[in-house]
């Protein structure tokens, strides 16, 4: 399920690269197809007693790649409808906060808590009850995704695109500083 997640992954970025309406809501589609598959996969393999360390890190490792080929595809989309706005900048910031934010995942993976490890709180943590938190907590958890198709069918890529940069550092800071003593 991780490999199909993947293709959705590359359509969508092959597709938001086209910058036109038509390609962007279709990327867009497969973009959120990803994701749900995304969401879908640890859990069927748990469910089938098949989850594995290997498949653990390929899904973290397939996450940043999707991150990638989505960011970089409405880069160039943003960049064909829309020459004035930085989009190789806001593509570039949203690139390497995917990457920091993948690094952050993986250390947490590491540690054996948060949300890269299925159902394991925080070592000193209680179940959250600071709004903050859970806003942060969904956010994390790919909920946001679903915003990318609204933007889409409203033709505001370019909006996703400098969105999408702020998000994405708010993403993997939010990360680090909620688990700065357990990173360590």
């Amino acid at each position: 399920m991780t490999l199909i997640s993947l293709c959705f992954g590359i359509l969508s970025g092959v597709f938001l690269a086209q910058g036109t309406y038509a390609c962007f809501i279709l990327g867009a589609l497969c973009f959120q197809i990803a994701m749900i598959l995304d969401n879908c996969d640890g859990n069927i393999a748990r469910a089938k007693n098949m989850k594995s360390e290997f498949g653990a890190w390929l899904d973290i490792f397939v996450d940043l790649l999707i991150d990638i080929l989505f960011f970089a595809g409405l880069t160039l989309g943003v960049q064909k409808i829309n020459p004035s706005v930085p989009a190789i900048l806001l593509g570039s910031l949203c690139i390497a906060g995917s990457i920091i934010n993948c690094v952050v995942v993986s250390a947490e993976k590491v540690r054996g808590f948060g949300p890269a490890v299925f159902n394991t709180p925080h070592p000193r943590g209680t179940n959250r009850k600071n709004i903050f938190f859970k806003i942060i907590d969904a956010i994390r958890e790919g909920d946001s995704s679903w915003f990318v198709l609204l933007f889409a069918l409203f033709g505001k890529m370019d909006f996703l695109l400098a969105a999408g940069a702020v998000y994405i550092q708010i993403l993997w800071l939010s990360a680090v500083l909620m688990n700065f003593k357990w990173l360590k």
